[in-house]
């Protein structure tokens, strides 16, 4: 099985400190590694994993304030997809944003939601 495991870019993958979402992607990413999956980490480029690192965000937007949030996750998002054939699976850990180009593809994507920030992105989640 190859997976491409979308993680959040705020934070590098494992946190230095702080960023529980990051760290989730990181474990997850690595007992997956250690049971033989083909993983490939989409993360900052500045993240560790044993397994592919897949980054075209030079570091976390919380950790450099010259970097645009929405600029480098639209890119970050972008990398993924354009390489959804590449895998059975893409596991998106980066909240709601990637469901947008989940349609545009044929590898299924599974979402963890770590946390549900309000009601007004309910749409995305319906697809509509």
């Amino acid at each position: 099985m190859r997976v491409a495991m979308l993680a959040p870019i705020s934070w590098r993958t494992p946190p230095r400190h702080y960023g529980p979402w990051e760290l989730v992607t990181s474990l997850l990413t690595e007992a997956l590694l250690l049971r033989g999956v083909d993983v490939t980490l989409f993360a900052t480029k500045d993240s560790l994993t044993s397994g592919n690192l897949a980054g075209v965000v030079p570091a976390p937007y919380s950790e450099d304030p010259s970097l645009d949030a929405k600029a480098w996750e639209l890119l970050h998002v972008a990398n993924v997809f354009e390489r959804a054939g590449e895998f059975d699976i893409i596991h998106n850990q980066a909240d709601f944003v990637p469901l947008g180009f989940s349609r545009l593809v044929d590898t299924p994507v599974v979402t963890t939601i770590h946390g549900f920030s309000s009601a007004r992105i309910v749409p995305v989640f319906q697809g509509v």
